[in-house]
């Protein structure tokens, strides 16, 4: 399989693409899988002339399977979880449970989670996204208290095992890696680093700044 990832990348953002999500999944299934490297520069891809074709916003990451192409990474974790008959129950209201937390990840965390971040890199030279900051804030403050609660018993957002549901998460958390927003909810940082200390990922971490050409641990 095909996965379009980056191969350059300011280092603002190293570690936060969404293309560790596709290639996380991947090799957790076992499902061999092929990098192909595209270049990002401070506003967005370089020139990949024809890249819509494979990606019709021309977004990272992107899957190739066969000729049969998938975007958008939380579609993506899911195929990958259905071909693989992997990192998702099969029954029907198990699956209905990891549809619901991934989805929960990419709609209600991570529209508030990536503004933060966005108003940390920028800083004063962006003063309405800092202005918003606190609010964003406010907004996880919502959410975050009742999956802390919920993972008292539980170390997944499921249950006991590790879905993709976990994969979109943990990305969307790591967003919030280097701030103090985290910090506040011990059980949830917790929940992230103990995703986070999977094999999987940390091979894939791994491959990622070696494709990057950056220093091990940048992306950490």
């Amino acid at each position: 399989m095909k996965v379009y990832a980056f191969k350059s990348l300011p280092p603002f953002l190293w570690g936060y693409t969404r293309d560790i999500r596709a290639m996380w999944a991947l090799e957790e299934c076992g499902l061999p899988y092929k990098p192909i490297g595209l270049d990002c520069g401070p506003n967005g891809l370089q020139d990949e002339s024809g890249f819509e074709t494979i990606s019709i916003f021309k977004q990272v990451p992107a899957i190739d399977d066969e000729g049969y192409i998938v975007t958008e990474s939380g579609a993506i974790l899911l195929y990958i979880a259905e071909k693989s008959g992997k990192l998702i129950p099969s029954d029907l209201k198990g699956r209905a449970q990891v549809y619901r937390w991934l989805i929960t990840s990419l709609n209600n965390i991570e529209p508030f989670s990536l503004p933060i971040l966005f108003a940390d890199l920028q800083g004063d030279t962006n003063p309405h996204m800092k202005g918003l900051r606190p609010w964003h804030v406010e907004i996880l403050g919502r959410f975050f208290p009742t999956i802390e609660t919920m993972l008292v018993n539980q170390p997944y957002l499921t249950g006991s095992e590790f879905t993709v549901a976990d994969i979109a998460m943990t990305c969307v958390l790591r967003e919030l890696r280097k701030n103090e927003v985290l910090k506040k909810y011990p059980k949830l940082e917790d929940y992230r680093l103990r995703c986070e200390s999977r094999p999987a990922f940390i091979k894939v971490l791994k491959e990622y700044e070696d494709r990057l050409g950056i220093e091990r641990g940048s992306a950490k």
